[in-house]
């Protein structure tokens, strides 16, 4: 679906018709004359605009951020204030997330309002055309909803009028109308076989039904988790065959391919957003690779000691370190805190680039090149200008088929199969259903594919602690890719947060003689810290809204 990409001349214009709320619709007068709406071609563009408006590089990043497992290191960023608990009504990022996810609501309310318009499209393209804007809009509603809460929620253009006197529906009857939604939306969605090689990245009936399980685990509905998952496990004749990527190379596992462009549209993936080379890239990596790695920049983001310990050893068993919190069960007695990154999850050094690391490349004139990377000393080392500030670079998602100034254009994936294994067996657990086999399905095949052999991670640890192994699980199996915030606000409530997303976060522990890095300290209230304060700017242009979140 690269064509979609090529929307920016509709984009400027739709962008200068905005209105002076978040909530104002676009001026549809200017877009659904005879001209605009005879093409569907033209009407394409706007759908393909809400795309782009779903979902963006730096959403990633920043969910990452907010979690415990990226810091935003250098202070002074949003994210930064949100995390030491210093956030306000007028925080800039409570206004800007609020404002990205209405312009993309706007956009999807337009494009389903109008595109009968068409006069010459089969009434299968319209549907399935109206399917997915109806998803775009769902996919930015279940976002807001985890950020704010309770939200305005409209199925349809509105008047300034009416943007003045919105008022916020419950969470509860969003979610309810999003499963709603997407329900009905399933059957005029293609299954990706039925996609040509042009229109890879669709919307999927997968995607949907993985939207609904995603929609059910935020509200601890695991019976319907455990439902929807089961449906693209179990049943993928009618929704797509998924599987999990297996493709390893001389220089790369299967499980860093995944995510390379060389390997995009892979039979993992669910949905990403896609991106262009050349006219459509991306170069968030400039602010976290070393300072060895040219066309770098000052350091901003740098995974934590917490992400780092959260990876299991090659014999299944965490580890342990006087930074670890308590642990519910036995850690690996052979694990050595001096000589921390021996045997462990290979998945680790995918994601993490620590002291000694391999840095893996391409030069200029496409070779394969290697580099070890020294974070105790030299231009790459903890301490040294512009560098690491918590002994860590991140690694996950850098495509060494790059530009040479670190511009990427592999796909973000959104969604992929792995995380459908994951909730599943999260479900499993919580229903009290799960089994040997559901592990043997899960679990097992997940870390079969990140390279561990011993029979003490492959094999079934029994029920014990076993909603830990599972949450650790998806920690590892998920990392970099945006979800970990959303499972610490879900998980036990206020509890979870509370605990991992308050105090001291710690960075590496370079030498037997050094302590661990404290790199930043985090504060999280309950009762305020669940939910973001609406934008005051919002709250001033419609009184309606209030009251404000909590304590805000």
């Amino acid at each position: 679906m690269k064509k979609i990409m090529k929307y920016f001349s509709l984009l400027l214009l739709v962008m200068s018709m905005q209105a002076c709320n978040s909530l104002d619709q676009l001026p549809v007068n200017q877009l659904t004359d005879d001209v605009f709406w005879s093409s569907l071609d033209r009407a394409n563009m706007l759908l393909n605009m809400g795309y782009s408006q779903m979902y963006s590089v730096d959403k990633i990043w920043q969910d990452e951020a907010l979690s415990d497992n990226l810091i935003e290191a250098r202070g002074g960023s949003d994210v930064t204030y949100i995390r030491r608990g210093q956030a306000n009504s007028s925080t800039g990022l409570f206004q800007s997330e609020w404002k990205w996810c209405f312009e993309g609501i706007k956009t999807a309310n337009v494009f389903i309002d109008h595109v009968d318009f068409i006069p010459d499209a089969e009434p299968e393209v319209k549907a399935s055309m109206v399917a997915q804007a109806r998803f775009i809009r769902a996919y930015l509603y279940f976002r807001l909803s985890n950020f704010y809460g309770d939200i305005p929620f409209f199925l349809g253009d509105i008047t300034m009028a009416e943007s003045k006197a919105m008022t916020r529906a419950a969470r509860a009857t969003v979610l309810a109308a999003l499963h709603q939604e997407l329900d009905e939306i399933i059957p005029q969605l293609p299954k990706k076989e039925e996609l040509s090689a042009a229109e890879r990245g669709r919307i999927t009936k997968a995607a949907a039904v993985m939207l609904n399980a995603r929609v059910y685990l935020m509200q601890g509905d695991m019976d319907n988790v455990k439902k929807y998952c089961g449906y693209l496990i179990d049943n993928q004749d009618e929704y797509g065959r998924y599987s999990l990527f297996t493709t390893a190379t001389a220089s790369y596992s299967a499980y860093e391919n995944l995510f390379m462009s060389a390997y995009e549209y892979n039979d993992e993936v669910i949905l990403d957003y896609t991106r262009v080379p050349l006219t459509k890239t991306w170069n968030n990596f400039i602010d976290m690779v070393p300072q060895s790695v040219p066309y770098k920049r000052v350091v901003g983001r740098a995974p934590t000691q917490s992400l780092v310990e959260s990876y299991i050893t090659t014999s299944g068993l965490p580890v342990s370190s006087a930074n670890t919190k308590p642990t519910p069960y036995a850690t690996d007695p052979a694990y050595n805190e001096n000589s921390p990154y021996a045997n462990r999850d290979p998945r680790l050094a995918a994601t993490v680039i620590y002291d000694g690391a391999t840095w893996k490349d391409k030069d200029a004139n496409g070779a394969y090149t290697e580099s070890i990377i020294n974070i105790k000393s030299g231009m790459d080392a903890y301490g040294a200008e512009n560098a690491t500030q918590s002994g860590y670079y991140v690694r996950k998602l850098f495509d060494p088929d790059h530009e040479t100034d670190l511009k990427m254009s592999n796909n973000i994936i959104m969604m992929r199969y792995a995380d459908v294994l994951l909730m599943y067996a999260e479900a499993c657990e919580r229903t009290n259903t799960f089994t040997n086999e559901v592990w043997d399905n899960t679990i097992r095949p997940i870390r079969a594919r990140a390279g561990f052999t011993s029979a003490g991670a492959l094999d079934f640890p029994g029920l014990t602690n076993l909603r830990e192994i599972i949450r650790r699980e998806r920690r590892c199996e998920l990392a970099c890719e945006g979800l970990r915030y959303y499972d610490l606000i879900r998980w036990d409530g206020l509890e979870a947060a509370g605990n991992l997303l308050n105090g001291v976060v710690y960075g590496a522990k370079l030498t037997p003689q050094s302590d661990y890095i404290k790199v930043e300290t985090y504060s999280y209230t309950p009762g305020r810290d669940e939910w973001w304060s609406l934008p005051q700017h919002d709250i001033d242009q419609i009184p309606t809204l209030r009251p404000n979140n909590p304590n805000y």
